[in-house]
């Protein structure tokens, strides 16, 4: 393995890594304000909510991550 697939290889498992620290409480926390708080019932609703707030989490996530790699700060 060279340098660059090291360093591949470690942003990956930081970015996997990031993402099920930040996307398990958040899920839980999007189900339990569209099902408890806001009383959803449609269950395509709350899917497509959940999954639009997850998304532009990890895309802010990981265009952090790789700008941090980029500067050669992790």
């Amino acid at each position: 393995m060279n340098k660059t697939e090291k360093i591949a290889f470690r942003e990956s498992i930081i970015v996997v890594m990031m993402g099920m620290v930040i996307n398990f409480p958040l899920q839980t926390f999007l189900l339990w304000l569209t099902i408890d708080s806001w009383s959803w019932t449609n269950t395509l609703s709350i899917s497509l909510f959940t999954q639009t707030v997850i998304t532009i989490v990890a895309l802010v996530r990981v265009y952090s991550i790789r700008m941090r790699f980029t500067r050669g700060k992790f």
